[in-house]
């Protein structure tokens, strides 16, 4: 079986979808982590030493891609069941190894729900997932501005806001490069140059697009796709699958099919 056929399972009907109880979820695993991780940064050499004792055991795997802990195919709520019941065992944490402990669990949670209940499950609905990552957006915003500067006030004395610690020590996934200041924006991608773009998709990767669709039907700003896949379809075709990355919602990978590329490549200049 094809990994485009073993993803379908994930899909669920439109009707299902609770946006707001995803982005809830999404959102507890994140501030676990940004609280954890800002504890923990205030005990660097502590925190270091557990984590090397903790993933000295062969059985705990760092948390760098969900398939680590659920294979493609398998069922998330194998790991996401009791993940979540370790978690909430650590609540409120006592100690700096509960923190290390529950910063471990939730991270490799977010990566698993996201990826499977958000990405996979959303697969064929784009604005669905928007959704879910706009409100996930306006409740951490919240977050960091009421609760995370109670946790820890001093981050409010700063003149310019932190940086929000959205993921532990142990990275949950690849950096993606900081914005660049742009020089300029020229003229419209035109259809020429999007069908290049479409035919060799590597060329797409590493350049910055500014969008401007018709309003109600999308977020402008700045845009860039950081990777793409090749994948086969249902009936044996090539399709490639994309990661962009909108400035709307920050540095969220939103994946989108060559038909969603090509709307946003049709509404935007690319920026220099």
């Amino acid at each position: 079986m094809s990994s485009q056929h073993v993803m379908h399972r994930y899909k669920v009907p439109r009707a299902s979808v609770n946006v707001e109880a995803l982005a809830q979820q999404l959102a507890w695993y994140f501030k676990i982590t940004a609280e954890d991780t800002q504890f923990l940064h205030k005990h660097a050499t502590r925190r270091d030493e557990l984590f090397a004792e903790l993933y000295s055991n062969p059985d705990v795997k760092p948390s760098v891609a969900p398939h680590q802990f659920v294979p493609l195919g398998s069922d998330p709520d194998t790991h996401l069941i009791p993940a979540n019941a370790e978690i909430e065992r650590l609540t409120p944490p006592k100690t700096i190894e509960d923190r290390v402990a529950r910063v471990h669990y939730a991270a490799a949670a977010l990566m698993v729900f996201n990826q499977y209940k958000v990405n996979l499950a959303l697969l064929d609905y784009a604005d669905l997932r928007l959704q879910v990552i706009r409100r996930k957006r306006q409740i951490m915003d919240e977050f960091y501005n009421g609760e995370f500067v109670t946790l820890f006030p001093e981050l409010a004395k700063r003149p310019s806001k932190a940086p929000s610690p959205q993921t532990p020590p142990t990275r949950t996934g690849l950096p993606t490069p900081p914005a660049t200041k742009r020089s300029g924006v020229r003229k419209r991608v035109s259809g020429d140059e999007i069908d290049e773009f479409l035919r060799n998709p590597s060329t797409l990767v590493g350049k910055r697009f500014v969008s401007s669709p018709p309003p109600g039907q999308g977020d402008g700003g700045e845009w860039r796709v950081v990777a793409y896949a090749v994948r086969e379809g249902d009936e044996g075709e090539v399709e490639n699958e994309y990661q962009v990355v909108l400035a709307a919602f920050g540095e969220d990978r939103i994946p989108m099919d060559e038909g969603e590329v090509r709307f946003q490549l049709q509404h935007s200049k690319l920026a220099q």
